[in-house]
């Protein structure tokens, strides 16, 4: 499966949920920045204004039509596009919420390729967030990010920040280590899941000062 195909595959699977919801789902909580289901429905298909309570037939069309968009667009974009890296992200903390809020199960590791390219773009914007973490002060953050659902390491990378500033990594000192999952590494850092509850399902380990700064301050929105 490649890039594209997993975006659509999340696509997918937020229309299977969005067809089978029901009059009462439209209101329920929604665990991101979109305040209810409705709201995150309207959001995915574009549609503003409250439409999703009046018309969701109407919304339900607009989804589709979204993911066609969708697809168009990534035709035209290379693997290593960042702006592709951002439609999954998106899309993977879209389809968790969505899924997760009518109580679905959410596993996003079936969607492999798009959850690395998200990880991917994460990773790139790792100084910006140990800035974030850590402040003015002088800090090293190797993220070692595994492959949903395998143990092997697909990104690894040592980030040093200096007076608010990415530097050359300082190699007299070891860094803090960040050892997650590509997916767990998403809902982390989106705030979707605490970092306790994925280290304690193994998705997630950290040692060092700045580590823990990183998985538990990082402000990563979207």
């Amino acid at each position: 499966m490649d890039t594209a195909a997993a975006v659509l595959g999340l696509w997918e699977s937020a229309e299977d949920a969005v067809d089978g919801m029901a009059a009462d789902d439209w209101t329920r909580d929604a665990p991101g920045p979109e305040p209810t289901v409705g709201d995150l429905v309207a959001h995915l298909a574009g549609e503003h204004g409250g439409v999703h309570y009046a018309a969701p037939a109407r919304l339900r069309s607009s989804l589709a039509g979204a993911r066609h968009r969708e697809a168009l667009r990534m035709a035209g974009l290379d693997a290593g596009d960042p702006v592709l890296g951002a439609s999954c992200l998106d899309l993977c903390l879209h389809a968790h919420d969505l899924r997760t809020a009518l109580g679905l199960p959410v596993d996003l590791a079936e969607h492999a390729p798009a959850v690395l390219a998200a990880a991917r773009l994460v990773v790139d914007l790792a100084p910006r967030l140990l800035v974030a973490a850590v402040g003015p002060r002088a800090a090293s953050v190797r993220l070692v990010v595994r492959a949903p659902g395998d143990d092997a390491a697909v990104l690894d990378r040592t980030v040093h920040v200096v007076d608010g500033h990415p530097a050359a990594p300082d190699r007299d000192t070891p860094p803090d280590v960040v050892d997650v999952d590509a997916d767990a590494l998403l809902l982390l850092l989106a705030g979707r899941r605490p970092a306790e509850a994925l280290a304690a399902d193994g998705a997630a380990a950290w040692s060092g000062p700045a580590a823990d700064a990183l998985v538990h301050r990082a402000p990563l929105a979207a």
